[in-house]
């Protein structure tokens, strides 16, 4: 496999007639995997959501919807909300009309085995950031007052800490997908 993407840097027109041509189109790839439509119709999601759960943009391969889905789902999967993760991420699809499998797959970015690292990483920079703003922003004043005041400010500084990081995920998965659709998806 190291030979494909070094032979699709040096020559790209590699894709072309060659056994590697189906595995260098993205699309194919993901028609192949990713779960049909018609698998949900008459399950108990399908009597949830109703039928906008089958329209064509929440289904459909193309680069503005895998990149949306990859984004929202990572942006969420960063969020300290972890028992709600593919709930939000499938209704934020629905919503924005992104790609609904990839969505709820990227929230499994955090899983039972990441999520202790990555929540530790988030609340140090909530912490590093949030500890130096001046004004109303300073939150380490008020840790001493009570337990509650401690538990909303390790709150404020996991929320900070998570959404600077979902948003860089987020803004680095576009720009991946945009250069791997791009290499990836020549005829």
């Amino acid at each position: 496999m190291p030979g494909l993407f070094w032979a699709l840097f040096k020559n790209p027109d590699f894709c072309s007639g060659t056994k590697y041509r189906r595995l260098c189109t993205i699309k194919h790839w993901l028609k192949k995997n990713l779960i049909k439509p018609e698998r949900l119709r008459g399950e108990r999601i399908h009597q949830m959501v109703g039928d906008r759960l089958f329209e064509k943009e929440l289904w459909h391969i193309s680069r503005r919807s895998i990149s949306g889905g990859l984004c929202l789902g990572l942006f969420i999967a960063f969020t300290p909300t972890i028992p709600l993760q593919m709930l939000l991420s499938a209704m934020g699809a629905i919503w924005l009309r992104v790609n609904l499998p990839i969505a709820i797959a990227a929230c499994w970015a955090t899983n039972p085995f990441t999520a202790v690292w990555i929540y530790f990483m988030e609340y140090r920079i909530g912490q590093a950031l949030l500890g130096k703003l001046p004004g109303i922003f300073a939150i380490s004043e008020f840790e001493n007052i009570g337990a509650i005041r401690r538990l909303s400010s390790q709150a404020t500084y996991l929320w900070t800490g998570g959404v600077i990081l979902g948003a860089l995920a987020a803004m680095v998965a576009y720009v991946a997908i945009q250069i791997a659709w791009c290499l990836f998806s020549r005829p």
